[in-house]
């Protein structure tokens, strides 16, 4: 059965309103947490998955 919260990567960019990019140097240059592929916009850990099962967009996107 599949995740009822899990979002896709097009989705959460949509939602967020930035770009790919824009999020990965934000994680991995300052100070922000990973935003997870889930309805609830969940931040985690940029290795990491929320509490609802989604992973972080960076995980998911294999750079981690």
């Amino acid at each position: 059965m599949p995740n009822p919260y899990r979002i896709t990567l097009s989705e959460m960019l949509k939602k967020q309103g930035r770009s790919f990019e824009d999020m990965v140097s934000a994680v991995m240059f300052g100070d922000e947490n990973a935003t997870a592929l889930c309805e609830e916009q969940c931040e985690v850990e940029p290795d990491g998955t929320c509490p609802h099962g989604c992973p972080s967009f960076m995980r998911a996107a294999g750079i981690i």
